[in-house]
């Protein structure tokens, strides 16, 4: 087989391959335009490998195999020196890792394979970076690596190599299932970044799952990795997970290490620290600073802690996912919950409590204090959708900030949004008028409620999908029906009269916030067709202002 495509000077190749059958390794041959041939040899493996070639000459290429003996899943160039700001151009995917172009126009996507949660949130070089859970040669989940992509204004992404590759031993058998988990990430002096993450093989004893560190020092390479907490606690009825460092500096000056496990009978968040100013050696257990009681014996995943500002000076935010968990009246699962309260280095005093979004459709928060205040992303999905047998495209939410005020938790999407409206005015949704179409299935809706408490409804008109945003007096609920038999879980919030909503609409993503983010609810829709009209309807007066703009996607 023969893959043709063009290099610019002094790009770098990757190129991921894997023997087929009995074949001892794989064997791929890059011709370059000053004639010049490399073989690209990977090793005898279950999976597919990265090979590299650098330096390579301006014009025509190819990549040649045997595709009896050796398979390629994908290959991509990029040029070291300005990488950052232009990117990885792909030159080759299959059918199995294609990127889905028909979906999630305005959110962070993968640009092929799988992507779930967020990881390593960073600021550096004036960019913020956004690592993810990444397997890249399907849409299924598999063993795990980190994809990696940054952005200047929060929604427009460029996306980087594959950062973090798993061990090469889990790639070699398929009998060893893990790879590379979730983690965190923290600025070093130099201006590089150290990477924390959770290395994770299945069925290893005694523990199969350890956290591991590495460092990037031009924030696309990354160096050696080595263990830096590789026991469990002691802890009646410790379990064998024991995931996600979330690494931060304490108010103490210490570096803290915040990681999500389980025992017998809760799902508990445990913090190491350590004196350490690299922060790799002699991390100790200091104890557990919240649990979550469970009969299910599953953990709490990727907690964050993250300290607030204005109102919130001196608080921090404990977010964590609690896997498994069941929300009995709406049939919701895994529920990701805030805690705000005091944190003096040792413990953690919750002052409130709350649910982070409604839809649950955005699971594994991760958020930092950033240079213009505390935010985050989540991945825009649930693993109850999940499934072995079928393709799950899925993207990020928007950034969200955390906001403290009047003794409450906003989560508004960060300010920068607004740069993907297109430069035209906005567009009147009358109430009990006709529908107003959407420009590819895009847009940002603002409404305004004049007579608060009073009932309304706005629906999204679908192709398979029955989607609904509707008010009673007391209950907002987001009214979702998928095609099937499957029940849908509900998505609601009681007690409430909410006085604005701002509403984004993408392909394959719902995303509302209600009163600047005092609630929220993300909503998966799994589909590659678009929403194409919007309906609200209300009684007179009801509605002070409603308006909806068109959007471009993200990157253009």
């Amino acid at each position: 087989m023969k893959i043709d495509f063009a290099l610019n000077l002094g790009e770098t190749l990757h190129v991921f391959q894997k023997p087929v059958g009995d074949a001892a390794g794989s064997v791929v041959v890059l011709a370059t335009a000053d004639r010049g041939e490399r073989v690209l040899r990977g090793p005898v493996s279950d999976d597919f490998t990265q090979t590299e070639a650098r330096d390579l000459a301006a014009g025509p290429a190819s990549l040649s195999f045997d595709d009896g003996a050796t398979a390629v899943s994908l290959a991509y160039a990029f040029d070291p020196k300005t990488v950052l700001k232009t990117g990885i151009r792909t030159l080759f995917t299959t059918e199995r890792n294609r990127p889905n172009t028909a979906r999630h126009l305005l959110h962070l996507a993968p640009p092929f394979g799988w992507m779930n949660d967020p990881n390593g949130l960073s600021q550096a070089e004036g960019l913020t970076h956004l690592f993810y859970q990444h397997y890249p040669h399907s849409h299924r989940w598999n063993t795990m690596h980190w994809g990696h992509a940054v952005t200047s204004n929060g929604v427009d992404w460029t996306h980087l190599p594959i950062t973090v590759l798993p061990r090469p031993e889990l790639l070699a058998s398929d009998e060893k299932v893990g790879g590379v988990f979730s983690g965190s990430a923290i600025n070093l002096p130099d201006g590089g970044l150290r990477l924390y993450y959770t290395d994770r093989e299945d069925d290893r004893l005694p523990n199969w799952e350890w956290q591991m560190t590495a460092v990037t020092k031009d924030l696309v390479t990354v160096g050696p990795s080595s263990p830096v907490v590789s026991e469990t606690p002691s802890l009646p009825g410790f379990g064998k997970n024991f995931r996600d460092p979330y690494v931060f500096k304490g108010p103490d000056g210490l570096w803290k290490m915040v990681l999500g496990g389980g025992t017998d009978t809760a799902a508990v968040v445990l913090l190491y620290e350590t004196d350490d100013p690299d922060g790799v050696a002699d991390w100790r257990f200091v104890g557990v600073v919240h649990q979550e009681p469970t009969t299910q014996k599953l953990p709490a995943e990727c907690p964050c802690m993250v300290a607030l500002d204005g109102e919130g000076e001196g608080l921090h935010a404990l977010i964590l996912g609690l896997l498994g968990s069941r929300d009995e009246v709406s049939r919701r699962r895994n529920v990701t919950v805030a805690m705000i309260g005091r944190f003096d280095g040792k413990s953690f005093a919750p002052i409130e409590r709350f649910e982070l979004d409604y839809g649950t459709d955005a699971y594994a928060f991760q958020g930092i204090a950033g240079a213009d205040g505390p935010f985050g992303f989540a991945w825009a999905a649930n693993w109850t959708d999940v499934f072995k047998d079928r393709d799950f495209a899925s993207a990020m939410t928007f950034p969200r900030r955390l906001v403290w005020k009047d003794g409450k938790l906003f989560t508004p999407p960060l300010e920068t949004v607004a740069a993907l409206r297109l430069p035209e005015p906005p567009i009147t949704l009358p109430p009990a008028a006709s529908p107003v179409a959407l420009n590819m299935g895009l847009g940002e809706i603002e409404i305004e409620i004049g007579a608060k408490g009073e009932p309304f409804d706005l629906a999204f008109a679908h192709p398979t999908f029955g989607l609904s945003l509707g008010f009673d007096g007391h209950m907002l609920e987001l009214h979702f029906k998928a095609p099937g038999t499957r029940p849908s879980p509900r998505y609601f919030i009681e007690d409430i009269a909410p006085e604005k909503l701002r509403i984004f609409v993408d392909v394959g993503l719902i995303e509302i916030y209600v009163d600047d983010g005092r609630w929220c609810i993300t909503k998966r829709i799994d589909s590659d067709e678009p929403i194409e009209s919007v309906t609200l309807s209300a009684r007179p007066d009801t509605i002070a202002s409603a308006t909806l703009r068109h959007l471009r996607p993200q990157g253009t």
